[in-house]
């Protein structure tokens, strides 16, 4: 009798291990298979296909619907596809799971860009970043000085009434000589408090009124000298006014252009002007 009941208790053991390392097996096949489809649609859309990789998404979520990494995914794809509204729902349905995820809070700025929803672009970059940039550790990216001045966190000036700007710069050789003159008015701000901050602290040059608003202008200059170096570029397409929060240089102000071909020991001189809305 002790036998045999050692040898029921024995099967039942040997069943109960066996079906656990099957469930274990088939948990971690699931694991492997959803990151293996989330890593499909992003290639996907990163090879001009968004509308495949949706499919991609729908399924996982049909599947599990509070899957954060499908939602962001998804809502990724839909913004490559110019919804943006919709993208921007799903984007906050997976914050709404996950409030800390900065991965889906900066695709939503992105987002928010297209929307030309400054007022929200403001208080997000704020809520990322922190009110003195005091969160910029969240990027492990220091050649683009920690992200802030960079897309996301570059917003067109234009797109808002809030600033006007424009930046006129020459460009002149070796020998000092006027080789072109370009003004530009595609300028990219920081929609941050510290940006506001740093305006401040330059004398208003004039007022401006136009289309109704009144501006404090101020002008702020910059130089930018072409040296030697095997990656140094043939053209000049951007100008950048740097500045420091701290020990962290930042980008205040990027002006694009079309182009201008340089030389090694070509300058330019930059005059950016730009008004607040008071």
């Amino acid at each position: 009798m002790i036998n045999k009941t050692s040898c029921f208790l024995a099967v039942v053991i040997l069943f109960l291990f066996f079906m656990g390392t099957s469930l274990n097996f088939e948990l971690v096949n699931a694991q492997n298979s959803t990151a293996d489809l989330l890593n499909q649609g992003v290639s996907l859309i990163d090879h001009g296909m968004p509308n495949e990789a949706i499919l991609i998404y729908d399924e996982l979520l049909r599947k599990d619907p509070n899957n954060v990494s499908a939602l962001t995914e998804k809502g990724i794809a839909l913004k490559h596809l110019q919804k943006f509204e919709e993208s921007r729902n799903f984007l906050d349905a997976a914050l709404k799971l996950e409030p800390d995820n900065v991965y889906a809070k900066i695709q939503r700025l992105n987002v928010l860009q297209y929307l030309k929803d400054h007022d929200e672009i403001r208080r997000s970059s704020v809520e990322i970043l922190g009110p003195n940039l005091e969160k910029i550790e969240y990027f492990d990216n220091p050649s683009c000085f920690s992200c802030f001045g960079h897309v996301p966190f570059l917003h067109p000036m234009r797109d808002t009434d809030d600033y006007i700007g424009s930046v006129h710069f020459e460009m002149r050789d070796s020998n000092d000589n006027l080789v072109g003159v370009v003004e530009s008015d595609l300028i990219w701000y920081p929609a941050h408090p510290i940006f506001d901050n740093s305006l401040s602290k330059h004398p208003v040059s004039r007022m401006l009124e136009k289309d109704g608003n009144i501006y404090e202008m101020r002008e702020f200059n910059s130089k930018y000298f072409i040296g030697m170096g095997e990656e140094q570029p043939l053209f000049l397409n951007m100008l950048k006014l740097p500045g420091e929060v701290g020990e962290t240089k930042i980008n205040f102000l990027i002006a694009t252009n079309m182009g201008i071909a340089i030389e090694e020991g070509d300058h330019f001189v930059a005059k950016f002007e730009i008004g607040k809305k008071i």
